[in-house]
C-alpha cells in the first residue's frame, strides 16, 4: 500500500474504462436536524483506510470534527456537496480524506483539481494534502501566480494526482499544454463564496466555469464546495456549476456549533451567556423562550468560533495609527519587540521600556488587517520606525517576498503580520491569538474570514476592531452576520494613546518619504492600470459568452420548431 501511487506501471485499457458505471451515484440524504445527525467519533467509523488513519495519528488528529463527520459519507457516496462551516473547523481534511480514500481505486492521471482564491491558501492546502497522503506517495502540483510557468507546465504534464492552485493560473496552464482532465473525478472549490460570487471584481467565476468544463469530459466529476460564509446565492451558483444535479448541503450549527471541535467546549467566560442572550428571552414567569430573531440567526452564529472574543474601540479617524500602536503595545507580548532586545533604531523611540510582558493574557502573535496595499506598506514602515518587528503581506510583493514574510510569521521569528485580505481566508496559523482590524472591511463576510484567523479549532482568541463614526453601519452589518455583538474594549485608554501621538506622527512622515523614494506610488499605479485592463477583458468575455448562449438557445428553438413542423 505504501507504494500504491508511486510510478505508473501501465496504462488502463479502453475496455477497462468502459466498464465504469454510466449512471450517476445516488446522492445521500443529509438531514440538518441534530436528532438525525449520525455521530462519528472515530475515523474508522467513517470507513477510512488504515494508512490514512495512521497518518492522521502521527499528526495528532485522533477524531473527526463535525464538518468532517458530516461531509465524508456523502462524498464517498458520490454526491456533489456544499459545506458551510466556521473557520478552523477542518474543511481541508473534510474533502481530502474521502478523495484520498477513493484514489486507490483509480490512481492514474489527474484525479482532483483544488481551487482557492489566494496563493498562500493554495500552498497551505497543497502541503496538507501531501502530508496526509504521504503513505500513498501521491503527487500534488502547486499552480499559482508568481511561479515559473515553464516549471508548472512541466509539472502538470507529468499528470500529478492533485492540481492545487488559483483559478487564473490553472486555466492558463491547462490552456497552454496538452494536459486533459477527462479522468478528473473531483473539482474542489475552497472559499467558494469568493470564487463564485466575485466574478465581476476578481474574474474568478469565468475561470472556474472554464476549468469545470474541462474536468470530467466523458465521465462524472464531483464538485465539492466549502466556505465559512455563503448563502442561497452561492448555493445556487454551485448548483449551476453541476448542471442542475442535486447538491447535498452541509451547513448551519449542526456540524460545528460555533467552531468548537467535537468533544471540546469553550471555557471562555461570557461566551455562553452571550449565546443565551441571543437565543432566548425570559417571560414574566421567568421561563426561557426562543425568540424569532434567535431562530433567524441560529445558522449565522456558526459563522464565527465560540471561543472568539469580539471587541471594538471607538476612536477619531485621525488617531487611528496611534490607537493601533497602543493596541500592539498593550495586547502583544513584549509589545511586538524582539525578546532579545535587538530592535532596530528608528525614530529614537521603542516600545520595550513600556511593554508589560510579565502580564498574563498577552498575545504571542497578532495579525493586523488593513484595507489596501499602500496602507500595509505604510503601516509596516511606521511600526519598524517605532522599533516594532513586523512583516507585511500584500499583492504588490513578489511571490518570494510573500513566502518569506509568511514563513517568518509562522515560525514566530516575527510576532506581527500586517496584511490585506489575501491573508483573511483559510490560512491556519495556530499561534495567532489576536486579530486587529485597523479598518473594517466593506463586506461583512470578509470580517468573518478575518477574525477567523484566531480562535481556531476550539482555541480562544480576541478580535479588536478600530471603529470611527463612519464605520457604525459596518459594525451593525458584521454583528448581524456573526449573530453576536461586539463588546467595548476597556483596556486601551485615551491617555496612553495621547502619549504616543508625536512618535507615531514622526514615524509616519519618515515612512511616507521612504516609500516615495523607492517609487511605491508607481507600483500602485501600475497595479490599478492592470486591474482596469483585466476588467475590460472580462467584460468583453462575459458579453461574448452571453451572446453565444443566446445564439445556442435560438438555434435550439429553431430546431424544435422544425421538428414539430415535420411531425
Amino acid at each position: 500500500m505504501s507504494v500504491l501511487f508511486g510510478k505508473r506501471s501501465k496504462k488502463r485499457k479502453s475496455s477497462e474504462r468502459s466498464q465504469e458505471p454510466a449512471s450517476d451515484p445516488q446522492p445521500v440524504n443529509v438531514d440538518q436536524t441534530e436528532g438525525n445527525y449520525v455521530k462519528h467519533t472515530t475515523f474508522a467509523s467513517l470507513k477510512l483506510p488504515q494508512p490514512l488513519i495512521a497518518s492522521l495519528k502521527t499528526l495528532k488528529i485522533n477524531k473527526p470534527s463535525r464538518i468532517q463527520s458530516l461531509s465524508i459519507p456523502p462524498i464517498l457516496l458520490g454526491s456533489h456537496l456544499f459545506g458551510l462551516a466556521s473557520t478552523g473547523s477542518g474543511k481541508t481534511l473534510a474533502f481530502a480524506l474521502p478523495i484520498l480514500t477513493t484514489l486507490s481505486n483509480d490512481p492514474y492521471g489527474v484525479y482532483c483539481v483544488v481551487l482557492s482564491p489566494t496563493r498562500e491558501l493554495s500552498k497551505q492546502i497543497n502541503e496538507q494534502i501531501s502530508i496526509v497522503g504521504s503513505p500513498y506517495n501521491i503527487r500534488s502540483e502547486l499552480i499559482v501566480g508568481g511561479g515559473d510557468m515553464v516549471r508548472q507546465s512541466v509539472g502538470v504534464g507529468r499528470k500529478p494526482h492533485f492540481i492545487v492552485g488559483t483559478p487564473g493560473r490553472v486555466r492558463d496552464i491547462l490552456g497552454q499544454g496538452d494536459v486533459r482532465l477527462k479522468g478528473c473525478r473531483y473539482l474542489v472549490l475552497d472559499e467558494a463564496d469568493r470564487l463564485l460570487s466575485d466574478r465581476l471584481n476578481s474574474g474568478f467565476g469565468e475561470d472556474v466555469m472554464e476549468i469545470r468544463r474541462r474536468c470530467g469530459e466523458g465521465r462524472r466529476c464531483q464538485v465539492l464546495a466549502f466556505s465559512a460564509t455563503g448563502g442561497p446565492k452561492v448555493m445556487g451558483m454551485v448548483e449551476a456549476l453541476v448542471g442542475g444535479e442535486r447538491v447535498v448541503r452541509i451547513g448551519g450549527d449542526v456540524e460545528e456549533k460555533g467552531g468548537v471541535s467535537e468533544g471540546e467546549e469553550s471555557e471562555e467566560e461570557g461566551v455562553g451567556e452571550q449565546k443565551k442572550k441571543t437565543n432566548k428571552k425570559v417571560d414574566e414567569d421567568g421561563e426561557d423562550k426562543p425568540t424569532k430573531k434567535a431562530k433567524a440567526t441560529a445558522k449565522k452564529q456558526a459563522a464565527i468560533p465560540a471561543g472568539l472574543k469580539q471587541q471594538y474601540i471607538f476612536m477619531p479617524h485621525a488617531l487611528r495609527d496611534a490607537y493601533l500602536v497602543t493596541c500592539l503595545q498593550k495586547m502583544v507580548w513584549n509589545g511586538g519587540v524582539k525578546a532579545d532586545g535587538e530592535e532596530e533604531e528608528g525614530s529614537g523611540w521603542t516600545l520595550k521600556e513600556e511593554s508589560d510582558d510579565e502580564g498574563s493574557g498577552l498575545a504571542k502573535s497578532a495579525v493586523v488587517f488593513v484595507g489596501t496595499c499602500e496602507r500595509a506598506a505604510h503601516m509596516e514602515g511606521t511600526l519598524r520606525e517605532l522599533g516594532i518587528d513586523c512583516v507585511a503581506l500584500h499583492s504588490l510583493l513578489s511571490q518570494d517576498r510573500r513566502d518569506a514574510a509568511l514563513g517568518k510569521f509562522k515560525s514566530q521569528r516575527v510576532r506581527i503580520l500586517i496584511a490585506t485580505d489575501i491573508a483573511s481566508r483559510g490560512l491556519d496559523i495556530p499561534s495567532v491569538a489576536l486579530v486587529l482590524n485597523s479598518e473594517l472591511p466593506r463586506k461583512a463576510s470578509d470580517y468573518i474570514h478575518r477574525v477567523g484567523r484566531t480562535a481556531r479549532a476550539g482555541r480562544r482568541g480576541t478580535a479588536v476592531s478600530l471603529v470611527g463614526e463612519e464605520d457604525i453601519s459596518l459594525v451593525h452589518a458584521c454583528e448581524a452576520l456573526s449573530g453576536r455583538s461586539m463588546q467595548k474594549n476597556e483596556d486601551i485608554k485615551d491617555k496612553d494613546v495621547l502619549k504616543l501621538l508625536g512618535s507615531v506622527a514622526k514615524a509616519s512622515r519618515l515612512t511616507k518619504v521612504r516609500l516615495d523614494e523607492v517609487g511605491f506610488d508607481k507600483l500602485v499605479k501600475k497595479k490599478e492600470q492592470r486591474k482596469e485592463k483585466d476588467r475590460k477583458i472580462r467584460d468583453k468575455l462575459i458579453k461574448r459568452m452571453s451572446k453565444d448562449k443566446k445564439m445556442k438557445r435560438k438555434k435550439k428553438e429553431e430546431g424544435e420548431k422544425e421538428g414539430k413542423g415535420k411531425g
